[in-house]
């Protein structure tokens, strides 16, 4: 995942969550990252099209929920962008200033890519692979939080490089604060959180050049090309960490003039902060949130 992660428990959490703690982020790491050969992500999009395989039950998990982000965005998120990233030239570890120019791609997805039989096992019907991403480290940090909960943290925060799942007894608030995407240091605004999540995604960062054309690691899921959007960084406050990730993404393909219907309609609870090209910030911040 190329992220460090932080976590904060309370002292009534279970002896040896750390090394838990440990097994699980090395798991993720190892297994599911697009950069490594002969992995359990690697070995699924190896895999020729129409057979069936069985997945562990965290990959499977994770795959099944990436599907039904996909429908609901109507294919706007999507993890089946492993080539299209490669052919925008993200095809090495960040950072790099440049890659090179590919021959032409054409992009297309079937309608169903993989389908779902139980028992951790899954049909690939599609030729694209799979790029777990950004949905990979929400997951993670998603099933780190509710396993510490479980084994009897009263409060807790769990960070993977800004995306955080946080929770409270209600007696402790967690400060997080909004980074300038143009400086690190300085911060533009501050949340106050009890039990929420938080995902971050700026497109600044993870750009490069190719040949003429600046290019980011944000791409369309129905065009497999970077988005074309003012926004250079969306802040969300979610729920759960993998409905933060996910809409912090759609929060550059959207419209300026479709986020409060889009979200409205889908996810309800959902606040965000917006910073665009020009150093606009757009804040929507519903319910626990402000200080």
């Amino acid at each position: 995942m190329n992220t460090t992660f932080s976590l904060k428990v309370s002292d009534d959490v279970d002896k040896g969550w750390k090394e838990q703690m440990r097994h699980w982020l090395e798991y993720v790491d190892r297994e599911w990252s697009r950069f490594r050969a002969g992995n359990e992500l690697d070995q699924l999009n190896q895999a020729p099209k129409g057979i069936r395989l069985q997945c562990s039950p965290p990959l499977y998990d994770v795959l099944v929920m990436a599907e039904r982000y996909r429908r609901l965005t109507s294919g706007r998120f999507s993890p089946y962008l492993k080539r299209a990233m490669e052919h925008q030239g993200y095809a090495r570890s960040f950072p790099f200033p440049y890659a090179d120019v590919k021959e032409a791609f054409m992009f297309q997805l079937e309608e169903h890519p993989v389908l779902f039989h139980g028992s951790y096992t899954l049909e690939k019907n599609t030729d694209q692979q799979l790029d777990l991403g950004g949905i990979a480290k929400g997951y993670a940090v998603q099933s780190a939080a509710e396993w510490l909960k479980r084994h009897g943290a009263t409060y807790g925060m769990v960070d993977g490089g800004g995306d955080m799942s946080l929770w409270s007894d209600g007696t402790k608030a967690w400060e997080i604060g909004i980074a300038d995407p143009w400086e690190e240091t300085r911060v533009i605004d501050v949340l106050s959180l009890k039990n929420k999540a938080v995902a971050t995604s700026n497109r600044l960062y993870r750009s490069w050049q190719q040949g003429k054309d600046r290019k980011h690691h944000l791409l369309d899921g129905r065009t497999g090309k970077s988005v074309q959007t003012k926004i250079v960084q969306s802040t969300v406050i979610a729920s759960q960490c993998v409905d933060a990730e996910v809409c912090a993404k759609i929060c550059f393909l959207l419209k300026e003039e479709e986020h409060e219907e889009w979200f409205a309609r889908h996810f309800p609870s959902v606040s965000y902060v917006l910073v665009d090209e020009d150093g606009k910030v757009k804040t929507n911040i519903k319910g626990e949130g402000r200080r």
